[in-house]
């Protein structure tokens, strides 16, 4: 293996999925229908800085659309929760341990690698809020097409107390309703990774960047489902800490990060060494995907809605 010490093109990018929503319904009362994966794929885009794999054996700069279908065929999303990325409930009139991790949520471990002297990886370069469902762009991104809906009931939409009517129309985003967690785990290919949990980074992202229809709010989803079962549940009392935001490089050393927020892994020594005699640092992530569904907008709006999903990577300077 041969790598280049050129920092500022340590980037892979993961064009993950496109998901078609099913019937999230009542929030928190019935199961959606099964979601397709409709396409799948996971690559690096330049330079051989910053390796990916999904078995922590098998490294490249690009894995095709094939290999990653086959371990996404029977996913469904279902409206869940979770306060920690890590832990995930039904919630609601749901028994909370009635939960598939195979089918509710989607999730998958993916290993970094690389054998530069910096060993910090980020997700950066948040576009979520200028990119359209039918264009792209190079960064981390998360939208969907938009369903055009008519309301069957009359509810409070937003903390303003402002009303959506029965009848009313308008457009609404299942991207709106999406979190995702990115978890790094002690790499189990590595036995010198002997870290223990309260040293290993994890944290959640809210790609909406809307803190105002957040996790567990009286208006938006919980209103429409008050209104539409004439069914009390009580609101949580937890809390949900994500990010809105994500780490940019600093405009004086672009190969240092501004902030930490976003690093997702500190690469470990494995004791191995190239044929060249440079030492590999290896690491392992979880990444999670789910419909919040103590979210504002985890109701019968963003139905058969259409998600895409870009995550992109890269090796940085810590700003401490």
């Amino acid at each position: 293996m041969k790598m280049a010490n050129k920092i500022h093109l340590s980037v892979l990018t993961m064009i993950i999925l496109i998901i078609t929503f099913g019937t999230v319904t009542f929030a928190w009362i019935s199961l959606s229908t099964v979601n397709n994966i409709e396409g799948l794929s996971l690559s690096a885009t330049s330079g051989e800085e910053l390796e990916i794999s999904l078995d922590g054996i098998n490294f490249s700069n690009n894995l095709t659309s094939d290999e990653l279908e086959s371990l996404f065929e029977n996913i469904t999303l279902n409206e869940i929760t979770s306060i920690d990325g890590k832990h995930f409930e039904a919630g609601g009139l749901r028994d909370t341990t009635d939960i598939n991790p195979d089918k509710d949520y989607l999730q998958f471990d993916v290993w970094f690698r690389t054998t530069e002297t910096v060993h910090q990886v980020y997700v950066i370069n948040n576009q979520s809020q200028n990119v359209a469902f039918d264009t792209s762009a190079v960064g981390t991104y998360v939208v969907s097409r938009g369903v055009n809906w008519r309301s069957n009931e009359t509810f409070v939409y937003n903390a303003a107390g402002d009303l959506v009517h029965d009848g009313d129309e308008g457009i609404y985003y299942a991207s709106d309703a999406v979190r995702l967690s990115f978890v790094e785990l002690n790499d189990d290919t590595n036995n010198l990774d002997q870290r223990s949990e309260d040293e290993l980074l994890s944290w959640i992202f809210d790609p909406s960047g809307d803190p105002s229809r957040g996790y567990g709010l009286s208006y938006g989803a919980y209103s429409y489902f008050t209104q539409r079962t004439q069914r009390f549940i009580p609101l949580t009392t937890l809390n949900q800490e994500v990010t809105y935001d994500l780490t940019v490089p600093n405009p004086r050393n672009p190969y240092e990060a501004l902030d930490d927020t976003s690093m997702v892994a500190i690469l470990q020594d494995t004791g191995l060494q190239t044929q060249e005699g440079l030492s590999i640092y290896q690491g392992k992530l979880r990444i999670t995907l789910w419909v919040e569904g103590w979210d504002a907008d985890a109701f019968d709006a963003i139905n058969n809605d259409r998600l895409k999903i870009q995550l992109q990577f890269k090796l940085l300077r810590s700003a401490e």
